[in-house]
This record gives structure tokens, C-alpha cells and sequence, in this order.
């Protein structure tokens, strides 16, 4: 056997060391480039590994619908309708005026905290689900493209 870092032939057993995560065999001039493994339960004569399987960690998907298309003018109509300004209206759901001028005027999209208050306050939808789109024959491996998912109407000559 060779040392894994210079080459050398390993009299005997040779050390085990880990080097930035990865764990070599070495002889014993190149012993001192890295930390000495200590020998494992599991490699030790008669002994059993046990294999513990970890649970997976669920991720909860909070947002799952996405905002409707025209949702600031629902929430401008919705407001109006009750003659509120955005001053009422920001201390109702208790958010900043800006906000509420920024999500009328479409320049943000509000965080799904807000988008629930607005919901139950005005007792309307603002989300929508989006149904998943699937890509077929294709490896499962790669990331699906625009041109996947897109589909092209030829002109008619």
C-alpha cells in the first residue's frame, strides 16, 4: 500500500488521518498533516454496526396558492367601497401606510401575512392555486426549461 499525500511505499499498517474532511491512509513522516482518525467500534473484531435511520424533517409549505393577477385593484376597489383611506385601512390589519400605497400601486408583493389580513378583513380571495405543471420524457435528473413547458403555435403559411 502508498501513502496517499507522498507516494511512498506503507511499511506495516499505516496511519489513518483526516485532511480537510477526507480520510487517508498515510505513512508516518506524513502523519502530521493531519488529525489521526481513531480507530471506529464498528472496525473493531466482533463488533456490530448499528444503523440509525434519521427521520425527515418535513417542510411545511406555507404559501401555497399564488396572488391573483390584479389583486392591488381588488384592494384599492374593496377599500374604496367601504370609503376607508390607506391611513384607515393600515391601521386596521395594523401595517405601515406605505405598504398599503405600494400594494395598490403594484410595486410589492405583500408578504402572506398581510395578504391573510386583507383576506379577512375585506372576507375576499387574493390567492389562487397554480396546478403543478409535469414534465415528461425527460431525465428526472435535469431541471425542466422554458421550452419544456411552453408550447408553440406554428403559423399557418
Amino acid at each position: 500500500m502508498n501513502c496517499e499525500i507522498c507516494g511512498r511505499e506503507i511499511k506495516g499498517k499505516g496511519f489513518k488521518i483526516v485532511v480537510e474532511g477526507s480520510e487517508m491512509t498515510v505513512c508516518p513522516s506524513c502523519k502530521q498533516y493531519g488529525s489521526e482518525r481513531k480507530p471506529s467500534i464498528a472496525s473493531q473484531p466482533g463488533a456490530r454496526r448499528v444503523v440509525l435511520k434519521k427521520k425527515k424533517s418535513s417542510t411545511k409549505i406555507e404559501f401555497q396558492d399564488e396572488l391573483i393577477e390584479n389583486y392591488h385593484l381588488i384592494v384599492r376597489r374593496e377599500r374604496e367601497k367601504r370609503g376607508w383611506s390607506q391611513e384607515q385601512l393600515a391601521k386596521k390589519i395594523q401595517e405601515k401606510e406605505s405598504l398599503i400605497k405600494k400594494i395598490e400601486n403594484a410595486e410589492i408583493t405583500p408578504e402572506p401575512e398581510v395578504v391573510e389580513k386583507l383576506e379577512r378583513l375585506f372576507n375576499i380571495k387574493l390567492r389562487e392555486q397554480i396546478p403543478e405543471v409535469k414534465v415528461e420524457g425527460r431525465s428526472k435528473r435535469l431541471s425542466p426549461t422554458l421550452g419544456d413547458i411552453v408550447i408553440v403555435k406554428k403559423k399557418k403559411k
